[in-house]
C-alpha cells in the first residue's frame, strides 16, 4: 500500500466520520428543541392551572386583611388615640393652670 492510497483512505474516513457527526448533531439538536418546547408548554399549563388560582387566593386574602386592618384602625385604635390625646391635653391644661396659679400667688 502506497502513501497516496493511505492518504485517500484517510480522507474518505474523515469525510464519512464528519458526515456522521453532522447528522448526529442535527438529530440531537432537533430532539433537544422538541423536548424544550414540550417542557415549556407543560410549565405554562402547570402555571395556569396551579399558580394562577393560588395568586388569586393570595390577592383575596390580602384584600380581606386590608379590610380587617381598616376596621380595627377605625373602631379600636383611633378611639384609644383620641382618648389618650384628650387625656394628655387635659393634663397639659391642668399643668398650665397650676403654673398660672403659682405665678399669681408669687406676685
Amino acid at each position: 500500500m502506497s502513501l497516496e492510497e493511505v492518504r485517500d483512505y484517510s480522507v474518505i474516513a474523515y469525510c464519512i466520520a464528519g458526515t456522521a457527526a453532522f447528522v448526529l448533531i442535527v438529530f440531537f439538536t432537533i430532539v433537544i428543541g422538541v423536548l424544550s418546547t414540550m417542557t415549556v408548554n407543560r410549565t405554562r399549563r402547570l402555571l395556569k392551572t396551579n399558580v394562577q388560582p393560588t395568586l388569586e387566593s393570595v390577592r383575596q386574602t390580602s384584600e380581606s386583611v386590608r379590610g380587617t386592618v381598616e376596621f380595627v384602625s377605625d373602631y379600636a385604635v383611633m378611639p384609644v388615640i383620641r382618648t389618650y390625646a384628650t387625656v394628655a391635653g387635659a393634663r397639659e391644661f391642668i399643668a398650665v393652670l397650676s403654673r398660672l396659679g403659682r405665678l399669681r400667688k408669687g406676685s
